[in-house]
């Protein structure tokens, strides 16, 4: 049952990203927007595609046989982004965006770097405590909700589906954090560094001589 449960789990995440990403491309071919009845077609194309055999596997098993164990934020972030450009509706602001950057970036570094620093220390290994983590990522996700912040509520998530075992690994933080989001969050972090520098760079330009 629980193994069934989880090929549904993926083969949902597999389709709703390809659903985003579909509707991405036809957004971008046709800027004035489109019908829900297009909508659902792309849906429905996504729905075949996750199940187009590559090298006689289906699309949705290689993908997560390249990524087994996605973090409940990633996930959380495909599903934002399916809202953003299929139902056109933001559910996350640019605050809750930043957030889950910020918090990638820090949970990632911590998790997968600290090995090269101390050595005698293994913070993953504390992943394995499952009340410990649990009671930590509940602190974090109720300042981030009392904080008003949607993102919070990603955090949420993850506890609730490592109660529920909803993921193959056993150790907490595999639920909050996995190397692609943290990779992706460190490009995000330094892209909106980059675009800081530049925006002030081009500030004295613009103003001109006084």
């Amino acid at each position: 049952m629980r193994e069934k449960a989880l090929v549904g789990f993926y083969v949902a995440a597999v389709i709703l990203l390809l659903w985003a990403g579909l509707a991405a491309a036809a957004r971008r071919l046709a800027p004035s927007g489109f019908s829900c009845r297009r909508r659902l077609l792309l849906g429905v194309v996504a729905a075949g595609l996750a199940f187009v055999p590559l090298g006689g596997v289906p699309l949705w098993l290689r993908a997560f046989s390249f990524h087994p164990n996605p973090s409940l934020p990633l996930l959380g972030l495909g599903v934002v982004a399916w809202g953003r450009v299929v139902l056109e509706r933001s559910w996350f602001g640019r605050e809750d965006w930043h957030a889950l950057w910020c918090f990638g970036a820090v949970a990632g570094t911590v998790l997968y770097v600290h090995p090269l620093v101390a050595t005698d220390v293994d913070v993953y290994f504390w992943g394995w405590e499952r009340g410990v983590a649990a009671s930590v990522l509940g602190a974090l996700a109720v300042l981030a909700i009392a904080g008003g912040l949607r993102a919070g509520l990603l955090l949420v998530a993850a506890l609730a589906a490592l109660g529920l075992d909803a993921l193959e690994s056993r150790n907490a933080w595999d639920y909050v954090i996995d190397p692609f989001y943290w990779l992706l969050s460190l490009g995000m972090l330094g892209a909106t560094f980059l675009r800081a520098i530049r925006q002030r760079g081009s500030a004295p330009a613009a103003a001109g001589p006084p």
